[in-house]
């Protein structure tokens, strides 16, 4: 009855149309696909999170104010794994005050053996941390200055990404102190 009285009163008949279909990607693509953003972060904003260490403690990022900081979120099957913890550790070496973070999906990856003592290693319980920053592809770095704010966000690993990393934490680590009061 209720189609009957819409007929009967002139209400056009809605138009059905079908989308267009979208392009797809050629199946066995050389490149790999990269978004256009690596996360719903990006440089200016202060990143604030607690941070599930392997062996049961957790870490604040707030603690962590005054000093430059690179976190990543990564699994150790992802490509480039070996050689960007190895430019942390040069990087460490460069500048101690720097604290790196790396975080994986299970405590338990084998990949973490062998890795700098240096580093913070942590975990991220059912995907949270890379939820609640989005986080597209792995790995993903990003670069806090002493203040917490983000100065870089990048992703995947190459030398542009090296390049871009050593720019960030120099830039990091040369950035005002936290709570400093810019000169007049």
């Amino acid at each position: 009855m209720v189609a009957l009285s819409l007929g009967a009163t002139g209400c056009p008949a809605k138009p059905t149309t079908v989308p267009e279909p979208s392009p797809v990607e050629e199946v066995g693509s050389a490149a790999p696909i990269m978004p256009a953003e690596p996360a719903n972060r990006v440089a200016g904003d202060e990143l604030e999170a607690t941070i599930p260490v392997i062996g049961g403690q957790s870490i604040e990022l707030s603690s962590l104010r005054g000093q430059p900081v690179l976190l990543e979120i990564s699994a150790s099957w992802e490509p480039g794994f070996v050689e960007a913890h190895n430019l942390y550790t040069e990087l460490i070496g460069e500048h101690s005050e720097l604290e790196v973070i790396v975080i994986v999906a299970d405590p338990a990856d084998a990949g973490l053996d062998g890795l700098s003592p240096a580093f913070t290693l942590a975990w991220d319980p059912a995907g949270a941390l890379a939820a609640k920053f989005s986080v597209a592809t792995f790995p993903t770095m990003f670069v806090l200055d002493r203040s917490g704010r983000i100065t870089r966000v990048v992703n995947g690993w190459d030398d542009a990404v090296r390049a871009e990393l050593t720019d960030a934490v120099a830039g990091a680590v040369a950035g005002p102190v936290a709570g400093a009061v810019a000169s007049p």
